[in-house]
């Protein structure tokens, strides 16, 4: 179970679709606790627009039953054009 970050709903795992955590947490010992999960392609892209002003990069990645997609630490609205470019 997972609860979006933006629509605060609770989820069955596999309806995980994205996941966020800012790259200077990567590598914390509890990174996990900054991990931020969303359940639709339109509920990451409403977070990173809130959030597109700040000039932290995160990682985002893509979810999928074939595998996980990591795109390169970027600007929230960097990431943003690239979700909105992706398909699914």
């Amino acid at each position: 179970m997972f609860m979006c970050k933006h629509c605060l709903e609770q989820f069955d795992d596999q309806a995980l679709a994205y996941t966020l955590i800012p790259e200077t947490r990567l590598h914390h010992p509890m990174a996990d606790a900054f991990v931020l999960k969303f359940c639709s392609k339109a509920h990451i892209q409403q977070f990173l627009e809130l959030i597109s002003h700040q000039g932290m990069n995160y990682v985002l990645t893509k979810v999928d039953k074939v595998g996980n997609k990591d795109f390169e630490p970027s600007n929230p609205l960097d990431l943003l054009l690239l979700v909105g470019s992706s398909k699914g």
